[in-house]
């Protein structure tokens, strides 16, 4: 299944952004938004990539088994918490990945890339560039080349099946690494959230949407910090916030807002889902081996946000083994496992018992933390 009608608007000027999937258009009640948590690039992810035979870094197995879910989505947006600053490729603290990793993840259905993260200046100016270069044929969101870019780019707005979308991004910090002027990196300023809400109050937005990195991290319920903000971002007129950062998977509420709508007031409900955890990455330290991508329904003809779902996905690091026509074989890499699917027998093999164990409880950890989510289908 493909991905269909995506807009890109700079100002007058309309782009169709086209997947790497296609599906006969048709009309749509629901548009169907997905995100995923923080990509992360360790030195063994980019080490087990590497194809010594080709000199060149594969990183299509890591989300084989998320991509039909991904696929299905009408827009998705994940967060790139690495720099593409080049070679010498490195790992933590200071992230620099191969730009293979940004194809892999658009080759698996992600449309948006979200840059505002602690990461971003890992590399400094240059590698700040260099990311925003090579994420330039992909929308993204929340760092930028100087003032004139940001204004021209910011916030994001898409337009999904005739539904305008505003996207906005922004991160508690860059690890103590400022922009060098002229680069701009969006940080949690809520005098400048709300001038930049302002900016948009005559584009005819249906839907606002904070990505935010916030929050401390290996803390599996959100902090008083992130809860006072998300209800000063719902207050501020924002109808969806989905945070990152922790490197867990973090609760999620509904906050009741009051709105005027029609010269009334009404009350709405706007989800936070305080953290997505890790897409994907080398930590295997409990609830860091894994996390969520979360699917967002919305009413096409209103912009209601109708159902938040979830899909609890492990990394599981080491071989699998299936056939493939007709010949076993054997693969050794970082996999992103829906859980769901590899309990329910789904997936075309099994994993040592070590790791599945993780994986359970990986599993029963989650999907404790998020009763009142439900699981996608």
């Amino acid at each position: 299944m493909m991905k269909r009608n995506i807009f890109l608007s700079h100002g007058l000027s309309v782009l169709v952004l086209f997947s790497l999937f296609v599906a006969p258009l048709r009309a749509q009640e629901v548009v169907s938004l997905l995100f995923g948590g923080d990509a992360m690039g360790h030195e063994p992810q980019f080490q087990w990539a590497y194809n010594s035979a080709t000199d060149t870094y594969d990183y299509e197995p890591n989300f084989r088994y998320v991509a039909p879910y991904i696929a299905k989505s009408d827009l998705a947006i994940v967060n790139l918490e690495v720099t593409l600053a080049g070679k010498p490729y490195s790992g933590y603290p200071t992230f620099s990945t191969p730009d293979s990793y940004k194809d892999a993840l658009v080759g698996c259905g992600f449309d948006v890339f979200t840059l505002a993260n602690n990461h971003i200046l890992d590399r400094g100016k240059r590698g700040l560039e260099r990311t925003l270069e090579k994420v330039s044929d992909c929308p993204n969101v929340g760092a930028y080349y100087d003032a004139a870019d940001r204004a021209a780019r910011y916030p994001l707005i898409l337009e999904v099946q005739g539904l305008r979308i505003a996207l906005f991004n922004v991160t508690y910090g860059t690890n103590g690494f400022f922009p060098v002027a002229p680069n701009i990196v969006n940080y949690i300023d809520t005098a400048q959230i709300a001038a930049d809400l302002r900016s948009i109050e005559d584009k005819n937005i249906d839907l606002k949407i904070m990505s935010i990195h916030w929050g401390d991290e290996y803390v599996t319920r959100a902090i008083p910090k992130q809860r006072e903000l998300a209800r000063w971002l719902a207050e501020a007129g924002f109808d969806l916030i989905i945070g990152g950062h922790p490197h867990v998977v973090e609760d999620a509420e509904n906050l009741t807002v009051t709105r005027v709508r029609d010269n009334r007031e009404v009350e709405v409900q706007v989800p936070v889902v305080y953290s997505l955890g890790n897409l994907i990455s080398n930590q295997r330290r409990l609830n860091t081996n894994g996390g969520i991508l979360v699917r967002v329904d919305i009413r096409r003809t209103d912009a209601a946000i109708l159902k938040v779902s979830y899909l609890p996905c492990y990394v599981h690091k080491g071989t699998i083994s299936f056939k493939k026509n007709g010949k076993q074989v054997t693969e050794r890499q970082f996999f992103l496992l829906p859980t769901p699917d590899y309990l329910s027998g789904k997936l075309p093999f099994k994993i040592d018992k070590e790791s599945e164990k993780a994986l359970r409880l990986f599993h029963k950890n989650t999907t404790e933390r998020l009763p009142n989510l439900p699981v996608m289908d």
